[in-house]
């Protein structure tokens, strides 16, 4: 039952970081017929990269502002949306757009309600009428950053707050009422909450915060590369405010033609990762070894930090410093205490004043690891003012996030029924025949046509792989198992750009490139976590007792499986097929690097074509927004019908896990 997934975890997940290590050490350009080994050579050039550098010290302060501001909002909204009414109800559903919209969608509508053509946008149209100025986030290095970020967030809400919410299901209701009993206000029963659930909350910000570090589709759609940076022009790599490692290794991808060079940097973005992902597990850990674990990672990176970016002696300085808090732990726990509170706000300090000296270049990229894991690890226990927001502003603001998803959503139908190719969108010149011109003249069926075959392979696949194992797993946790359930979980969280372009070169030699099953197998893998942890705890509430009938009535394991235990799971399943239909409607990344044939163009990248990244001269808006209104329709659906698996427990734990 294991085998089959077994392939797909070993062809998705284990090759890639193997060949990626391995052919670093070669030289193996497009035309050569076999790799020559250069040693250390390709990793002397990364290491040397100026340019990779800043991006790591950018993706770093980008990834740490979005996922604490991520985390903040989401916390409070969940709070507040925790109990069941009507207008909660309503709040979700508006917030679930958002979440429901594709991002190359929403991210494009965006860029046109800030950006347009040249600044002249919706957003400058605002920002002129109140305060007198524009934004242009092509030519301001800080704008550009803050709206990707800001955008970002955006998208992130409703899955965090969803997830959150879940969570908060599992503290008794009479805890609040005691709290409420006792006088606790907003700011007291937000801490109060957030301690009970904070065994889940902190490890889940440490994976967002690692998952933060491959983002590549929100910048890349919203702002490119960004303005170039002072410093960002160098021989190797060229840096915007906004390249991020997963865009700076695209851009690899798109002009290198040495295979091992390019081996060589997802090696050492995938090692950058790795520490983030160090800091999510150790999370977990119990005290004292969790207090070790985190001192010796804050140690690591900032030697790491220090050594790789050359900041000078500081912090080398503040990594002997936990290093030596260690050996308090744990006989002299307040002496351990109060040097590590000393240790974070020194080195906070030093990364502000360094970012003030130096600029972009000043940023320390340990210091976002290292003071969050401790703050959060040793849980420090800060004074609160028991005091409530107004209701009326508490109303006001928990409906802000999904008026925002459904204002974006109109503002996509103005784009779709306008005449001209605006992005300003005239009412008195609106007209229905931007759907026929995509739909009909420009092949908008196929592409659609496309991504439902995209859809029906990685279901049939996951149909085969992931469910038997489901039910492996929730019979047998053995080692074995155990084991392959690790690595599901690893490669759900560690994938990324950095292990997309290996996969693309093995695709390559298996002749998946440019296929359809190819993006299907890699849709189905990432659904795979999800599927499995569903599947299986629902397979383990099977009642024993029809199992042990089963047998007396002389079913071997396979038959019970098929004629009892699925038929019972269908409902289950449907959710996880829904999931799986709406994974491969907001495809992107894949068959962006995966596919350059048109016929062969799925319904995102088709979408894309209209938009174009910013600063294209062929972006046709109204088209865009006729296309995007005729993809998103079906979804709307879909999401109503697959509401009760987003909002299960079950969902709580696939974020934790592997999101």
């Amino acid at each position: 039952m294991a085998l089959p997934l077994l392939l797909v975890v070993i062809l998705v997940t284990v090759l890639p970081l193997i060949w990626a290590f391995s052919i670093s050490f070669f030289r193996y350009g497009i035309f050569d017929t076999f790799p020559a080994f250069v040693g250390l050579h390709n990793y002397k050039l990364v290491f040397q990269d100026n340019g990779l550098k800043l991006s790591f010290q950018i993706t770093s302060l980008w990834a740490f502002l979005k996922v604490s501001l991520e985390f903040i909002i989401s916390f409070y909204l969940a709070i507040s949306l925790r109990k069941t009414s009507m207008a909660n109800r309503a709040i979700l559903l508006l917030i679930g757009l958002g979440w429901f919209m594709p991002s190359f969608i929403s991210v494009s509508a965006w860029r046109a309600f800030i950006q347009g053509y040249g600044s002249n946008s919706i957003f400058n149209m605002i920002c002129n009428l109140l305060f007198g100025t524009t934004v242009n986030i092509s030519t301001q290095p800080a704008a550009a950053f803050i709206a990707t970020l800001l955008v970002s967030v955006w998208l992130s809400i409703p899955m965090s707050t969803m997830i959150i919410i879940a969570m908060l299901q599992s503290i008794p209701e009479d805890v609040e009422g005691m709290l409420l009993i006792d006088g606790a206000r907003d700011s007291v029963l937000s801490r109060i909450l957030f301690g009970q659930i904070r065994y889940l909350l902190i490890p889940y910000y440490f994976f967002q915060l690692a998952r933060a570090f491959k983002g590549f589709s929100t910048a890349f759609l919203l702002s490119g590369d960004g303005p170039l940076l002072p410093g960002g022009f160098t021989p190797q790599t060229i840096v915007g405010s906004t390249s991020f490692l997963g865009i700076v290794l695209y851009r690899k991808f798109s002009i290198e033609e040495d295979y091992g060079v390019l081996s060589a940097y997802s090696a050492v973005v995938g090692l950058i990762m790795f520490l983030w992902l160090i800091a999510a597990l150790s999370s977990r850990a119990r005290v004292p070894k969790r207090h070790r674990y985190i001192m010796f990672l804050a140690a690591a990176s900032q030697l790491f930090a220090g050594y790789y970016l050359g900041l000078g002696m500081w912090p080398f300085i503040v990594a002997m410093g936990y290093l030596f808090s260690i050996a308090l732990i744990p006989k002299f726990k307040k002496a351990f205490r109060l040097l590590s509170a000393l240790l974070v706000i020194t080195d906070a300090g030093l990364c502000i004043y360094s970012v003030y000296l130096w600029g972009w270049k000043g940023i320390n990229p340990a210091t976002f690891l290292a003071v969050p894991a401790i703050i959060l690890s040793l849980r420090y226990k800060i004074p609160v003012f028991n005091y409530s927001i107004p209701k009326v502003i508490k109303g006001i603001l928990k409906w802000i996030p999904g008026v925002i998803s459904l204002s974006i959503l109109i503002y996509i139908a103005l784009l779709a029924l306008s005449e001209k190719n605006s992005v300003l969108p005239e009412f008195t010149k609106l007209t229905l025949g931007n759907f026929s011109t995509v739909f009909f003249k420009h092949g908008l069926w196929l592409n659609l046509l496309n991504t439902l075959k995209i859809a029906l392979y990685s279901i049939i696949i996951l149909f085969v792989t992931a469910l038997p194992f489901s039910y492996l797993y929730s019979r047998r946790k053995n080692r074995g198992t155990s084991l392959m359930m690790l690595v599901i979980l690893f490669g759900g969280i560690y994938t990324g750009m950095h292990t997309l372009l290996p996969l693309y070169m093995i695709f390559n030699k298996l002749n998946l490139l440019n296929s359809l099953i190819g993006i299907a197998i890699v849709v189905a893998s990432q659904a795979v976590p999800l599927t499995v942890i569903t599947m299986s705890s629902f397979f383990s509430r099977i009642p024993e007792e029809f199992r042990e009938v089963a047998k007396l009535e002389g079913m071997t394991e396979g038959i019970y499986f098929s004629k009892i235990v699925l038929p019972l799971s269908l409902p289950v399943i449907a959710g996880i097929f829904v999931y799986v239909l709406v994974s491969s409607w907001n495809a992107f990344t894949l068959p962006l690097v995966f596919i350059d044939k048109s016929e062969l163009m799925p319904f995102s990248l088709k979408v894309f074509s209209y938009a174009g990244e910013i600063g294209s001269f062929y972006t046709r808006w109204n088209l865009f927004g006729a296309a995007s209104l005729i993809g998103i329709i079906p979804l709307l659906f879909l999401y109503k019908f697959n509401q009760r698996l987003l909002y299960s427990k079950n969902l709580a734990e696939g974020g934790i896990t592997y999101e």
